[in-house]
């Protein structure tokens, strides 16, 4: 690699070629044994390293950018001074190294085109209009409000409605234009909305719950209104008489529902991390399963009703699809987010789903392709590579005399194995890794030795909105978003290059 001036290409197991830039040999250091090299850097770059590699700017030499992953991405052009240990000089540049970041779905992102501000406090629920520009919000200061674009391009509210207590979910079914919001204190109103959105009457009201109403449904085909409570119950109306025809009451609070028409299923997400899947027969409600896979609580569910597909997200950061049609039992975890997840929305004809969290991300993600199932942790009393005990292994401790280790899983093969032995991070989105996660050294040996067999190329779109999100809404006719903000800020975005 003495080259002066000279173009270094890296080649990878044969696979092909890539010219990553110009080597200038500046200084070799005997007693460290250490390489110095300039980089220019032509274009983005990803490589793979088996060392640790320092990397420090011409323009700021001080400042040191440290890395022990596996791949390592170069994204900015410039003179990079590069040093690292003698035995890691043969490099290799990832086979694929475009599958890191081509995605699935292209190049498509969230564009903003309208703001609606001046919101007092906190908005439980939203629905995005598609016959018209306008919003439905129901808000903390007990306000039902529907904001209609004017001529002037602003959205001004055409009703501003108040309720006896704050409302805290609502369901809107724009073609019979009927509304039902559930309150704080468990009942639930319904509402006729006039068909040019400039007023509203209220049709009835009852008490269905005994606390916070978390989510309301309105199922016009089977002519039901569910509703599911804080207070560990769920009952169904009759949509026509408003009478009760059922209830079922469950251990925990139930903070979300969705409901297949043709199959009488009820989906119930819990505090407690768990989904209940109930089959209606008439009054009744049996209990089918309950899906366990949440450590924490369940914030949303969406429903795939063509594939029976049921998509769950979570308190813990996590998405899972659970494939209800396919009667195996097979969970899918989708990992994007690095906060609670609020509210999930899918696209039932392109087969999007859309999650967001308390921080700011939107993600949309390409149900289409095909998922590898997340492989169950192992146990074991010693790390399956190297034979290290962990912590709590005693007798193997003392008779090696050696300190116990901490135990860690590889996220791909699911080996107890200790922090030596998976030291490397990769993603993985097969298997529903959207972010660097820990994998063993067994399983990046297989990922360089056949990278053919580990497709790397992103299935989901990751946005950053800077908001906070408490609520959204899709409209996949008019390939429009809506996103309600924890700063009270209500954002339309035009996803139509996502779905």
């Amino acid at each position: 690699m003495n080259i002066d001036n000279e173009p270094i290409i890296w080649t990878s197991s044969d696979k092909g070629e890539v010219i990553c830039g110009l080597w200038e040999l500046t200084e070799f250091d005997e007693v460290h044994k250490q390489h110095y090299h300039i980089l220019t850097l032509e274009k983005d770059l990803t490589f793979e390293i088996p060392y640790r590699l320092l990397l420090r700017t011409v323009q700021h030499p001080h400042d040191t950018f440290t890395t022990c992953k596996l791949q390592y991405n170069l994204q900015h052009k410039g003179r990079y001074l590069i040093y690292y240990w003698e035995q890691s000089m043969a490099a290799v540049i990832n086979a694929k190294p475009s599958s890191l970041t081509r995605c699935s779905m292209g190049i498509g992102k969230p564009v903003l085109l309208h703001k609606i501000e001046g919101q007092i406090s906190r908005v439980n629920g939203i629905h995005l209009l598609s016959t018209e520009e306008g919003v439905l919000t129901i808000s903390d200061d007990r306000s039902l409000r529907v904001y209609l674009k004017r001529d002037n391009e602003q959205f001004w509210p055409s009703i501003y409605h108040y309720l006896p207590f704050s409302p805290s979910s609502m369901h809107f079914d724009e073609y019979k234009l009927r509304l039902f919001v559930g309150l704080i204190n468990g009942s639930v109103y319904e509402y006729k909305v006039a068909e040019d959105m400039n007023s509203l009457s209220e049709q009835r009201h009852w008490m269905a719950h005994l606390s916070l109403v978390t989510s309301v449904l309105y199922s016009p085909e089977a002519e039901l209104i569910f509703s599911c409570s804080k207070d560990k119950t769920t009952v169904w109306h009759c949509s026509e008489t408003s009478v009760k025809m059922g209830s079922y009451t469950g251990e925990s609070g139930f903070t979300a529902l969705e409901f297949d028409v043709s199959s009488k299923f009820v989906f119930l997400g819990d505090s407690g991390g768990g989904v209940i899947l109930l089959r209606l027969n008439g009054s009744e409600a049996n209990v089918v399963t309950t899906l366990s896979a949440h450590t924490n609580t369940i914030t949303s569910l969406a429903w795939d009703s063509e594939r029976q597909l049921l998509f769950s997200a979570g308190a813990d950061h996590l998405v899972i699809m659970w494939d209800i049609g396919g009667k195996k039992g097979q969970a899918f975890e989708l990992n994007a987010h690095n906060n609670r997840l609020t509210c999930l929305r899918y696209a039932q004809h392109k087969k999007r789903l859309f999650s967001a969290d308390e921080d700011g991300s939107l993600v949309c993600w390409d149900m289409t392709a095909k998922r590898v199932e997340t492989p169950g942790w192992k146990t074991s009393d010693s790390c399956q590579l190297c034979d290290s005990p962990f912590f709590w292994n005693f007798r193997e401790m003392w008779d090696k005399k050696v300190v116990g280790l901490r135990q860690h899983h590889c996220r791909t093969c699911g080996n107890a194995v200790c922090a030596k032995c998976c030291a490397n991070t990769t993603r993985y989105p097969p298997m529903g890794y959207e972010l660097p996660v820990r994998i063993c050294n067994a399983c990046q040996s297989r990922m360089q030795q056949f990278p053919d067999q580990f497709d790397l190329t992103s299935l989901a779109v990751i946005s950053k909105l800077h908001q906070g999100i408490i609520c959204m809404h899709l409209q996949e006719s008019t390939g429009r978003l809506v996103t309600a903000g924890s700063d009270r800020i209500l954002m339309i975005w035009d996803v139509k290059q996502l779905v």
